[in-house]
């Protein structure tokens, strides 16, 4: 692919400053890793014109510079070298003609962190910062950028989604994505609902564009941030299943030991490109262990890994105990076990547990979980769990099928007319405090 990646490198280390830390005024310099992104993000067809990707994720340990780098590309997107056909008809240039551009994040205060860097990269309110090359070239206000003379802005917006109707966004950005929950959560949906309206903005280069950034999250099962992970990787596996979609994520190796040192060095060099750059590899190394870094927060942020608990959960302490309890094992009718059933009506999910004791005294568990249908109003195909349950509750060592009464009571006794043993165990308070 062709890029124009050299000619937004050249603008932004010419007109860009550093806005934040210790390298604050100086001229923006770019890593090997941020330019090589750079050739990828601005690479398009040869043909048509329009760019390579639509959408980008980027993603690295905390410090990596992800918010500083972004703001660069939002401002060559915004003010770099504008878009033009030329005599060959040929599309060439970066900046839409009227660019408009909001930059998200959970709330006000982290979206004005990327918004504040641009700020300073344009020059500052009153144009106060006359260190930067663009200052008083542009119009600055606290939450909006705009250009002097022509149409095209670029504003902060925090992601609520009643708030982010309308616009014809170039570009739009999403910061610390691991913040916004769920797709279907209030925050995840502010995603749906400016990125519709990227569709309906048309210029010589396509529709809107999308770039994400994070660190790593909690639940990479569950959340709008782990489905774009599980996607960019997916795609660098087989391009063609997402084949307009940008994966740059820095992250430790699968098989360290963050009990060991060595495998601690590993793990913070190869999450961001900025080791011993920005920061000190030995200190974060060294970080391990201390009271303010307990190991699930320090694996999350310093090797950019995904951690399967919440930041509230009793195994924070221990991240990595739930996924070594993945194993395989010889199954058989004649080993003792029972099914353990949660039922649901819409709206949610259903889950079988069977679990069975094996010669050795360990119990394993195999899980079936059954979710609601979209395309059957949100409801679960209950005699798709019946069946299961039945087809599981024989054997020589079955025990029974424990159960929730709500949503169940019904089934049990159908099941006890069969001749199948039930035990019921509601989910009173008296119950489950001793349970859990």
């Amino acid at each position: 692919w062709p890029t124009h990646g050299p000619a937004g490198v050249r603008w932004i280390e010419k007109n860009l400053i550093f806005a934040e830390g210790d390298w604050y005024g100086r001229k923006f310099k770019l890593r090997r890793d941020q330019k090589r992104f750079l050739y990828e993000w601005f690479e398009y067809c040869p043909d048509c014109g329009e760019w390579h990707y639509e959408e980008a994720l980027r993603g690295a340990a905390t410090g990596d510079g992800k918010t500083a780098f972004v703001a660069a590309i939002v401002a060559v997107s915004f003010a770099g070298p504008p878009e033009y056909v030329d005599e060959d008809g040929r599309v060439r240039g970066i900046a839409p003609p009227s660019p408009n551009i909001p930059v998200s994040a959970a709330s006000w205060e982290q979206a004005d962190v990327l918004f504040g860097c641009l700020k300073i990269m344009f020059g500052g309110q009153d144009d106060e910062v006359t260190a930067a090359p663009l200052c008083g070239k542009f119009e600055v206000f606290d939450s909006e950028i705009r250009m002097r003379g022509k149409p095209g802005r670029m504003f902060r917006t925090a992601a609520v989604a009643g708030t982010n109707e309308g616009g014809l966004p170039t570009l739009y950005v999403c910061d610390e994505v691991h913040e916004w929950g769920r797709q279907e959560d209030r925050k995840g949906r502010v995603k749906t609902v400016i990125g519709k309206s990227l569709t309906k903005r048309r210029s010589l280069r396509g529709a809107g564009r999308v770039i994400n950034l994070s660190t790593a999250g909690f639940d990479v099962d569950h959340s709008l941030l782990g489905a774009m992970y599980k996607r960019g990787k997916r795609r660098l596996r087989n391009w063609k299943i997402a084949p307009r979609f940008l994966m740059d994520w820095q992250e430790a190796p699968d098989g360290l030991d963050y009990a060991k040192a060595a495998d601690r060095e590993v793990a913070v060099r190869a999450a961001s490109a900025a080791a011993d750059l920005q920061w000190s590899v030995r200190d974060r190394v060294n970080n391990w262990g201390k009271p303010e870094y307990p190991p699930h927060e320090w694996i999350r942020y310093f090797a950019n890994r995904w951690v399967d608990v919440s930041s509230d959960s009793w195994l924070k302490d221990h991240p990595a105990a739930w996924s070594n309890c993945h194993g395989k094992w010889k199954t058989s009718p004649a080993n003792p076990s029972v099914l353990a059933v949660d039922m649901a009506l819409k709206q949610d999910s259903v889950a079988v547990d069977r679990l069975e004791l094996l010669p050795s005294g360990v119990i394993a568990v195999t899980a079936r979980i059954f979710v609601a249908s979209k395309s059957a109003g949100g409801r679960i195909n209950h005699a798709e769990v019946w069946d299961y349950i039945s087809a599981q509750a024989k054997g020589s060592g079955f025990r029974g099928v424990v159960y929730d009464p709500r949503f169940f009571e019904v089934p049990a006794r159908l099941l006890e007319d069969q001749g199948v043993p039930v035990i019921e165990f509601p989910q009173s308070i008296e119950r489950m405090a001793p349970a859990c």
